[in-house]
């Protein structure tokens, strides 16, 4: 009998620790997010600064004054994979046609209009207007043109900020890879 209830002990003690674990696992993955991500986009910012290749650009986030200084929290940060053939821009108050994957600084997805690789030729974009992004991502999308395909880094403040938002946490860092199609202007009314 004694055995029986060291085993059901150990068996309910392991059982707690395995729980724990998970637990403590799941929050040490979020164990100074805030920190990380500024740190992340830091990283991020200085990089596109050396910018040796060409292959990164840096944009101020829409509607602010280009004659400030500004902290790189409030640039998006653009790094060229494919360049497109287009040669407009969409506007703010378009509608555009993408490809994206949106990730965090520690790989969760968590938004994606396709699965695996992005291949531009096979995938089915998806239509959004432009106005109902957050601002990161609109800056981002208004410096594109047909056929780019672009990694792009958004720092908290131009995502969703101190707001939790489905599975994204808050502060968090958008990393998005956006491939952009098409986009067309709204009809006028007139």
């Amino acid at each position: 009998m004694k055995n029986l209830v060291k085993i059901v002990l150990i068996s309910l003690l392991s059982l707690v620790g395995v729980t724990s674990c998970s637990e403590s696992d799941e929050h040490s993955e979020y164990a100074d997010w805030t920190l990380r991500n500024s740190q992340y986009i830091d990283s991020i910012a200085n990089e596109a600064a050396q910018n040796s290749t060409g292959e990164w650009k840096r944009f101020l986030a829409t509607g602010l004054n280009a004659s400030l200084e500004w902290g790189n929290e409030y640039y998006v940060y653009c790094k060229v994979v494919n360049e497109g053939t287009g040669v407009e821009h969409p506007m703010f108050n378009d509608n555009v046609w993408l490809n994206y994957k949106g990730s965090l600084i520690n790989g969760t997805i968590f938004d994606a209009s396709y699965s695996g690789e992005l291949d531009p030729e096979y995938e089915a974009p998806v239509e959004t207007p432009l106005n109902e992004c957050v601002i990161g991502f609109s800056t981002a999308v208004q410096e594109m043109v047909n056929g780019d395909v672009w990694e792009v880094y958004i720092p908290a403040n131009l995502g969703y900020g101190s707001t939790d938002y489905g599975s994204i946490r808050a502060y968090s860092t958008l990393i998005f890879t956006i491939n952009l199609v098409d986009f067309s202007h709204p009809v006028s009314n007139k």
